[in-house]
């Protein structure tokens, strides 16, 4: 299917949303236009997420905005598509709907909030049964937490385009919309660009449209791939899903073995902040903490973890907090020890404690020069 001859909508099925769509949908055919919709185009039995990740390519994507858009599991994984690839701007075409209370920031954070309480009723109710009954859940927690990551520069992005309501542009046949709509096709679609990081596909969009020319965000994936390659190599294994309450990991390794009493458990995580200040770090560091004495109580082992943040930039005050960090005390029972790092992309260095625990064998000097070390 080549993506720049077709356009494709994404929208929230019933309602206003499919009433308007099936106008649109008709208009844009009378004009030669080719539409692909999920109705339509999906087919029986088909796989809907495959199908969904062609919107993310998509060189044309008209977005029917709506308060159930705004709060339905596959039309934001349709929107997290569309914006994880380039140039956003150019390829979205929103009709933002009456109902789709965008515009005011206050309204905005009951999105945020919506997607926090998803996060919280799903995450409570697998931890009622084994782990090993959750195959497949663990993948929708990861796109509710992507979701409630990004919806906020998502709804701003939205909201700060120049659209026409959904009135007007009924009323004008949607004249302008297809205008434009036949504009974009008849642009060449570039080659497939490798991914960039959600936030700042939406962000570079945001900044488009406001004329002003972002700085590219940092890269920190050539760093962590060869961290965990050294992990890796040693026996670590990598973990999926792994979170510390609100903080997501890019990338969670672990290793364990049989220690004088019971076991020991090492963990390296990986956790991105932009941009990074004392009071993110502190916040980080707080919940990596819990996430270690909760695991330490319930696997009933030792917990040692080193946690990095990766930033473009490590600022002086945050370098000279961790320098000083001195080493936690550690009771008999339910150890846990934390040690935080910062991997700063712009020096390609990290900032560790002078003075790092070595309770219990606990090795954190050895693991931090072995394996993170760029």
């Amino acid at each position: 299917m080549a993506n720049n001859n077709n356009v494709f909508i994404s929208y929230a099925w019933g309602g206003e949303s499919e009433r308007i769509v099936n106008e649109l949908d008709a208009d844009l055919q009378s004009k030669g236009i080719l539409v692909i919709r999920d109705k339509r185009d999906l087919g029986f039995k088909g796989m809907i997420r495959d199908f969904m990740r062609q919107f993310g390519h998509g060189h044309a994507v008209i977005v029917v905005i709506s308060d159930k858009y705004l709060k339905s599991p596959n039309c934001m994984f349709e929107l997290v598509e569309i914006a994880r690839n380039k140039d956003l701007y150019d390829r979205v075409f929103p009709i933002v709907l009456g109902d789709a209370d965008i515009y005011d920031p206050v309204n905005r954070i009951k999105y945020i909030k919506h997607w926090e309480d998803k996060i919280k009723a799903l995450d409570e109710a697998m931890k009622s049964v084994s782990a090993a009954n959750l195959q497949g859940m663990r993948d929708e927690l990861d796109s509710y937490d992507e979701i409630r990551d990004n919806i906020s520069n998502l709804t701003f992005f939205l909201k700060d385009m120049n659209t026409l309501t959904a009135e007007i542009q009924e009323n004008d046949n949607f004249a302008s919309l297809i205008s434009a709509l036949e504009k974009r096709l008849t642009t060449a679609e570039p080659a497939t660009p490798a991914p960039i990081p959600l936030q700042e596909a939406v962000q570079s969009a945001s900044s488009k449209s406001a004329s002003i020319e972002p700085a590219r965000a940092a890269n920190f994936d050539g760093f962590v791939q060869a961290a965990s390659d050294r992990l890796a190599r040693d026996g670590y294994k990598e973990l999926r899903g792994e979170r510390a309450g609100r903080v997501r990991f890019k990338k969670a390794m672990e290793m364990v073995h049989k220690a004088f009493l019971g076991k020991d458990c090492f963990r390296c995580l990986f956790v991105e902040c932009e941009p990074l200040t004392v009071e993110s770090f502190e916040s980080i560091e707080k919940e990596v903490n819990l996430y270690g004495k909760e695991l330490s109580k319930r696997l009933i082992q030792s917990m040692f973890i080193t946690c990095v943040v990766l930033a473009g930039e490590v600022p002086d005050s945050v370098q000279q907090l961790i320098y000083d960090t001195k080493p936690p005390k550690v009771g008999l029972s339910d150890v846990s020890i934390v040690v935080m790092v910062a991997y700063s992309a712009a020096a390609n260095d990290i900032f560790y404690p002078r003075d790092l625990p070595d309770d219990y064998d606990s090795k954190f000097e050895e693991n931090i020069k072995q394996y993170l070390l760029p």
